[in-house]
């Protein structure tokens, strides 16, 4: 039951989205001024009911993004359908196609570059979505009652006042408390972050370790402190998973394994809570610990096939297991060439703390290639 639910999810916020395409077809077919279309202007508002839809989430993503800036935060991707924009290590964005269903509602990733004020600061983030989608609601909608009645009639017009429609949908949608799929609605974020309590506590502790990891922090500078606070709350939420992953990252770091692999199986054991675009990722880090530490092969193996990579992914994490993998089985070359791939594209990880830990082990087992492979000699 639990591995449909997932899917069963996907279906019904597929038909939700639909359902809201369609009503805003249907009400701009309901327009007086299209009371006489032809069949062949009917067809063509359908057709392009799509970019109605894309510019109406495009406009509230893009209103996240424009609340971020406003607070300092850096844009490192955003999602709109199948379209994505990624930041590289350069520093610069890149279009990239996305083929991941489950983001194709929408997803922006905006980061502060410290912690400071994160509450009040997120709130403004959160906030700027469904502002974005009123905002355009109320432009586009307002340009079509101001039109002439003759101009009401024409095919543009008709689409921007049905993504209009859409916008207020979503602004109202989105502004509703609840969380599916492992995403929090900015309503439930809104009022996570407002209202004082032990889901506002989890909530920043878990931003704040996220923060500090993308800024550079390695896991075993991290404050376990607070994590240990915020894994001890009494409440259940999603992002008590992601506190036991730095928890597991930050005793990892500090050489103690087997307390790495207590709250490794903990995060493990909630993945199908968590967004299906980044469980991959868990189940990858699976695999290597499995791997790595653990020396088991079979399990490691079990895990890396339960991975579906896609964009989210890490890019050097499938390179980190296949190295552990080959160190395990005592094939040196494979190892070497595999690590040396994943170094390579640990510039990329979003989490520069974490690529601290993992480049220690990379090099270390470069070392220990290089070694095998001088005894074989």
């Amino acid at each position: 039951m639990k591995k449909l639910k997932p899917l069963l999810l996907g279906l019904a916020l597929g038909a939700l989205g639909g359902g809201i395409g369609f009503w805003g077809a249907r009400q701009g077919l309901k327009l007086p001024a299209t009371a006489h279309w032809s069949k062949g202007q009917v067809l063509g508002l359908l057709a392009l009911l799509p970019v109605a839809w894309l510019v109406a989430v495009g406009l509230h993503e893009l209103g996240h993004a424009l609340a971020g800036r406003l607070q300092g935060f850096r844009l490192h991707w955003l999602t709109v359908g199948p379209l994505m924009w990624r930041r590289q290590p350069s520093g610069r964005l890149r279009f990239e196609w996305n083929r991941n269903l489950n983001t194709a509602g929408g997803l922006v990733l905006s980061v502060p570059p410290d912690d400071v004020r994160l509450r009040e600061r997120f709130r403004v983030f959160t906030l700027g979505g469904p502002l974005g989608s009123l905002f355009w609601a109320a432009l586009a909608l307002g340009l079509f009652a101001l039109l002439p009645v003759s101009s009401q009639s024409t095919l543009p017009a008709v689409a921007v006042a049905v993504s209009g429609a859409i916008s207020v949908l979503l602004f109202v949608f989105t502004l509703l408390p609840f969380q599916a799929g492992g995403f929090a609605s900015d309503g439930m974020r809104l009022l996570n972050l407002s209202r004082p309590g032990p889901k506002q506590e989890l909530e920043v502790a878990m931003l704040t370790a996220t923060i500090r990891s993308m800024a550079g922090v390695r896991p075993q500078e991290l404050s376990r402190p607070a994590l240990e606070a915020a894994d001890a709350l009494q409440v259940e939420h999603s992002y008590k998973a992601y506190v036991a992953y730095y928890l597991y990252q930050y005793h990892l770091d500090a050489g103690d394994p087997a307390a790495a692999g207590l709250y490794l199986a903990r995060y493990r054991a909630h993945l199908d809570q968590q967004p299906v675009a980044l469980q991959a990722s868990g189940w990858l880090e699976a695999a290597f610990f499995s791997a790595a530490y653990e020396h088991d092969a079979q399990a490691a193996r079990t895990y890396q096939a339960r991975a579906v990579v896609n964009a989210h992914t890490p890019t050097e994490q499938p390179f980190r297991v296949e190295a552990a993998l080959a160190r395990l089985e005592g094939n040196a070359e494979r190892a070497r060439t595999q690590a040396e791939a994943a170094l390579r594209e640990l510039p990329r990880t979003l989490s520069q703390g974490s690529a601290r830990l993992y480049e220690d082990w990379l090099r270390e087992t470069l070392r220990w290639a290089e070694q095998a492979a001088a005894v074989s000699a």
